[in-house]
Order: C-alpha cells, then sequence, then structure tokens
C-alpha cells in the first residue's frame, strides 16, 4: 500500500480505538462494560437504527459462516453470535477487538476476532457465507479495494451487507452543495467513484469522539458508483436509510414520526446495500 494509505490505516487504528458510540454510551450512563450496562447501550442502538433488522438477516445466520468488519460497540456481534452464527470479526483499531472479545467470550468463545485492515484482510479466500459491515468502508480510504477484499473472503453465492454513507444525502446537499454539484457532474460524464468529505466539519456530524475530532477519514458515495464498485457481484441491491432532527428538518416533532416519511427513501443519509458473489 502508498504511504498515504499507510497513514489512513495507522490514523484511523488510532482514532477508532475509542469505541464507536461511546459518545451515546456517555449520555446514557454507559460506565462500564457490565451487561447491564451493555444491554442498555444495546436497547438504545437497536431501537435508533430499527431498519438494521431489515438489512442483515440475523434469523438466516445459525450455522452459517459470519465476517463483520468494523466491530464498533459490539452490539452487532453479539447479535451475530447470539443468532447462531459462527462468528469472526475484524478492526484496524484494538479497543473493538478487545469488547468484542469480551462480549463474545460467554455466548460464543470460539469465535475468531482479529485485529486488522480490510485492506487487506487476514482471512483466506473462499470462507464465509455472510460478511456484515456497518459504516466500515467508508473510512477505509480505499473503497473499492475493501469491496474487492470481501468478495474474496466471500464463498460462491455468499452475500455482503454493508452500509456506506450516501454521496447526495440532503446532509450533503445542506453542508457541502458545490462539492456535491461537482461530484454530480463528475458522475454525469462518466466518472465512478468516491466524494471526500473536504472539511472537519463535515465530518464531524458523522462521526466524531469524546475529544471533539472527526474521523481522520471520510468517504461518500452515489448508487450509481457504489453499483459500478460491485459490478463483479452477481447481484447488487440497495435502499436508503436514516435521517435526522436538523436542517432542512429541524422543526419536525421527532426522528421516530421522520423515519416513517419518505425523505429517508429519497435523501438518507446511508446506503444500505446487499451485494452477492
Amino acid at each position: 500500500m502508498s504511504a498515504e494509505q499507510d497513514a489512513i490505516g495507522s490514523a484511523n487504528a488510532s482514532f477508532w480505538d475509542e469505541l464507536c458510540g461511546s459518545n451515546a454510551a456517555k449520555v446514557l450512563g454507559v460506565t462500564d462494560a457490565s451487561p447491564q450496562s451493555l444491554k442498555r447501550f444495546d436497547d438504545w442502538f437497536l431501537g435508533f437504527y430499527p431498519y438494521l433488522f431489515q438489512h442483515v438477516p440475523f434469523d438466516e445466520l445459525r450455522a452459517k459462516s459470519v465476517l463483520e468488519i468494523g466491530l464498533g460497540y459490539g452490539t452487532v456481534a453479539q447479535r451475530l453470535a447470539e443468532s447462531g452464527a459462527h462468528y469472526a470479526g475484524l478492526d484496524i483499531a484494538s479497543g473493538p477487538v478487545a469488547m468484542a472479545k469480551h462480549r463474545l467470550q460467554q455466548v460464543a468463545p470460539h469465535s475468531e476476532i482479529k485485529q486488522g485492515s480490510v485492506l487487506s484482510a487476514p482471512f483466506t479466500a473462499d470462507s464465509f457465507d455472510f460478511i456484515v459491515t456497518i459504516g466500515c468502508l467508508h473510512h477505509t480510504g480505499n473503497m473499492a479495494r475493501a469491496l474487492s477484499e470481501c468478495r474474496r473472503m466471500l464463498r460462491p453465492g455468499g452475500k455482503l451487507i454493508a452500509m456506506v454513507y450516501y454521496a447526495y444525502s440532503y446532509r450533503r446537499w445542506m453542508q457541502a452543495r458545490n462539492e456535491t454539484l461537482r461530484y454530480w457532474l463528475r458522475e454525469r460524464v462518466g466518472y465512478r467513484g468516491v466524494v471526500r468529505s473536504l472539511r472537519e466539519s463535515e465530518k464531524w456530524d458523522y462521526d466524531h469522539n469524546s475529544a471533539g475530532n472527526a474521523a481522520p477519514h471520510t468517504d461518500f458515495v452515489s448508487i450509481v458508483s457504489l453499483r459500478n464498485m460491485c459490478a463483479e457481484f452477481s447481484k447488487f441491491d440497495c435502499q436508503l436509510e436514516n435521517i435526522n432532527i436538523e436542517p432542512p428538518f429541524e422543526k419536525w416533532p421527532s426522528r421516530h414520526e421522520l423515519l416513517k416519511t419518505l425523505w429517508p427513501g429519497l435523501f438518507g443519509l446511508e446506503i444500505y446495500f446487499t451485494a452477492v458473489k
């Protein structure tokens, strides 16, 4: 990998050592890793992202080999393991790896959880029936390479289930209108790829740590470009999700009600997609 990519990897390993979701955990009063505290976090997480169950087929995973990439607070890891899957996990940072091991030592003690980069994933080809990666690939610095590695690790017919940030969301049009318009024009003349967040303020609303620092690297992608990146998969389906009470929806009475509208499906913050090898 290039020196620039190595630098992104090192920065990611440092930044994501603080568990993704730590800010929410602090607000919730989660101060330790006891089962009671983790349940409090999980109840909030799964309630805040109710559509997760529409995209991750937990009820289909029993006895299947499943890799999760990007482990965060371990909520999805534990749910995947409890579904009866043969679980493996991968994260570039040591903190999420330690949390996943802590969570799974009781429910799935034989799980294989490794620290490493998806860009050079430490798993052999054709190893998994499913790969689940929610909110990770857009931070790697090379989304196309990450997708290629996921495909390599899947068995024929295996499914990649992922979430990445949408380049044409309402927030991108509000915060980075000129960059978004330029990206749209470039795509009209054939460009296929990501658009990188140029300012810290743009990244901050998506991911920031307890010190107030935004994630080191964040890419956004359109459905057209993402579909192109997944061209070697046999099937690709996607859906836009997620919306918050913020401009231009700051006067909406609640996020719960806003999620029921057509807006998330038109200009949502995230692309949830399934790609079949």
